[in-house]
C-alpha cells in the first residue's frame, strides 16, 4: 500500500462514528472537569500528568488508543500520558518531549507475552502511532508517539527487542516517514 493510501485509510478511520473524536483538538482540564469524554477504555485519569494532575491530551490520539485497546485481547496500562513542563524536568524528559504536546504514551507491559507486545505494537502502527522507544534498563516499558516526523529510539543502549523490530519491519517503518506499506497479513508470520 502506497503511503498517500496508508495515510487517507488511517485519516478515515480516524473519523470514523464512536471515536474519541469531539470538538476541539485537545482533551483539557483536570480529570473530574472533562464532561465530554468519548473513549471506551481508558479514562481522562490515566492521561493526567503526574505532576499538576493536568490533562491536555489530543482526541485522536485517544481515539486510536482506543481503538487499538479494541483490537488486543488485554489491557493497556499507561504510565505516562501528558506531562506537565515542571514534571517533565522532574522526570528527566526530553525538553521538547511529545508528552508535552499531549500525543505520546508510555505503556507498561508486564504480563505481556512477546507474541502479545507484537501484536499491541502492530496495532498502534496500524492506527498512526509514528513514533516508539524501548528502554534497556526497563524492557517492560514502550514509549509511542504520533510526531510528524517518525523516530525510534533505545534508551540505555543496545538494540531493540525482536518483537519491537519486527513489528516495525513487517510495515516496513523508515525514519521521518514511518510506516510505509500495509503488511500482507494482519500478523505477518513469526
Amino acid at each position: 500500500m502506497q503511503r498517500r493510501t496508508f495515510i487517507s485509510t488511517a485519516m478515515a478511520l480516524a473519523l470514523a462514528p464512536k471515536t474519541a473524536l469531539a470538538e476541539g483538538a485537545y482533551y483539557s482540564g483536570y480529570p473530574g472537569d472533562i464532561r465530554v469524554w468519548r473513549a471506551v477504555y481508558f479514562t481522562p485519569r490515566e492521561f493526567a500528568s503526574k505532576g499538576n494532575g493536568y490533562v491536555h491530551v489530543k482526541k485522536d490520539m485517544v481515539a486510536a488508543l482506543d481503538r487499538v485497546r479494541s483490537a488486543v485481547v488485554h489491557p493497556i496500562h499507561i504510565t505516562s500520558g501528558y506531562r506537565d513542563p515542571a514534571h517533565n524536568a522532574r522526570v528527566g524528559g526530553a525538553p521538547r518531549s511529545r508528552h508535552m504536546a499531549g500525543d505520546a504514551v508510555d505503556i507498561n507491559l508486564r504480563n505481556l507475552t512477546s507474541e502479545a507486545r507484537h501484536q499491541l505494537m502492530w496495532h498502534l502502527l496500524a492506527e498512526g502511532f509514528t513514533s516508539f522507544g524501548s528502554y534497556a534498563r526497563a524492557p517492560a516499558m514502550l514509549h509511542t508517539d504520533r510526531r510528524p516526523n517518525a523516530r525510534i529510539w533505545r534508551h540505555g543502549g543496545g538494540t531493540h527487542p525482536a518483537w519491537f523490530q519486527r513489528a516495525l519491519n513487517e510495515w516496513g517503518w523508515v525514519r521521518d516517514v514511518g510506516p510505509t506499506r500495509q503488511p500482507i497479513s494482519r500478523f505477518a508470520s513469526k
